[in-house]
């Protein structure tokens, strides 16, 4: 992100971030699934729930992630494979406030 907002320098508050997330799973062992995610990145396991690139845990986790990735990262707008859209549905719901 440093890069991002080095590059874009007094637009970067204009800019809205996208990042695909290409794995999903709903899970209610988040944590063990970080662990075992956690050496293919070469990261702590408590930084692997945070990989952009996957969201993992209960439809609550993963809502809770994404507003966490917006706070931290600034994304905003999130692209997910097609074969993620119904199960993440309630997550939409949620965010959106509904």
């Amino acid at each position: 992100m440093a890069w991002v907002k080095e590059a874009a320098g007094d637009r970067f508050d204009d800019i809205e971030l996208n990042s695909l997330i290409g794995f999903v799973l709903v899970t209610d062992d988040a944590a063990g699934l970080a662990t075992q995610m956690a050496p293919a990145f070469g990261i702590e396991p408590k930084d692997a729930l945070h990989v952009p690139l996957a969201l993992v845990g209960t439809l609550d986790e993963m809502a809770d992630e994404l507003e966490w990735r917006r706070a931290e990262y600034g994304i905003s707008y999130w692209s997910i494979e097609s074969d993620a859209w119904e199960t993440l549905g309630p997550v939409v719901s949620r965010l959106a406030g509904a």
